[in-house]
């Protein structure tokens, strides 16, 4: 999931941007994770040792006194695999748990099995319909990188657009859980300002219920999940940095069908 979010050493131009389209709360972590994919399996499979599930968890435990991390593993060239549950149409209801009433947001999200029989994230059909139920009329179009699925621009009107890039991920691959951390990097272009700054989304997903009987994969039942999602500024590459903005989401995926 590309995000969209603001950062530190704010500008007056560049704070009217990101407020203007409520940038800094729900888009962060929901499109990133679901349509930007790029990971290899037999990287995922490399990446399933108990150093990178221990540091995925330290992250979880750190969370909101999070500093800029260096990603245990990075893996850039192929798609990320997803585990067979995810393949299917899904209505995605995202709650922000920082808000007081608990502010929703929903989409509708894909995922299919590909040429070699893995199951990935339908990346330019999840970024229109979550920028849609984001920014609604203001966005024009999102367009993947035809040289790298790594990098997607997202434009809006009035000339702004919004052009990420994945830079990093740590990752387990486990039949019951999705446990993975990212790291992009973005910069928001508007005629007045332009910015730069970092994003880490941290988000462990799991089948509902999970200690039901799951044999039956086409008994598709509900996914459950939490991002942990911050927001360091513009000092790209300094570890010492404070998150200067963090959020919490619960995510709940119910099955339309294929």
């Amino acid at each position: 999931m590309i995000s969209f979010l603001s950062g530190s050493n704010k500008t007056k131009c560049s704070t009217d941007l990101i407020n203007g389209f409520d940038m800094l709360k729900i888009v962060l972590n929901l499109i990133l994770l679901l349509t930007i994919q790029f990971f290899c399996i037999s990287e995922a499979y490399a990446l399933t040792d108990l150093d990178v599930k221990q540091f995925l968890l330290k992250r979880e435990q750190l969370w909101p006194s999070w500093k800029l991390p260096k990603l245990s593993v990075s893996g850039l060239k192929q798609d990320l695999i997803y585990p067979n549950w995810f393949e299917g149409d899904w209505l995605v209801i995202a709650e922000d748990l920082d808000q007081v009433n608990k502010e929703t947001t929903k989409y509708i999200v894909n995922f299919y099995k590909n040429e070699t029989g893995n199951i990935v994230g339908n990346r330019s059909k999840n970024s229109e319909s979550i920028g849609k139920a984001i920014f609604g009329e203001k966005l024009i179009k999102v367009k993947n990188d035809p040289k790298s699925f790594n990098n997607q621009i997202i434009y809006l009107s009035d000339n702004q657009y919004i052009e990420s890039r994945i830079t990093g991920r740590s990752q387990i691959l486990d039949s019951d859980l999705f446990f993975a951390d990212e790291f992009v990097i973005q910069t928001v272009y508007a005629p007045e300002a332009s910015r730069v700054n970092q994003v880490e989304i941290l988000s462990k997903f799991y089948r509902c219920d999970i200690n039901e009987d799951l044999i039956q994969l086409d008994n598709k039942k509900d996914i459950c999940g939490i991002q942990y999602s911050a927001t360091y500024g513009s000092k790209v590459g300094n570890t010492s940095v404070n998150a200067i903005s963090t959020h919490k989401y619960k995510l709940t995926f119910k099955y339309l069908g294929n």
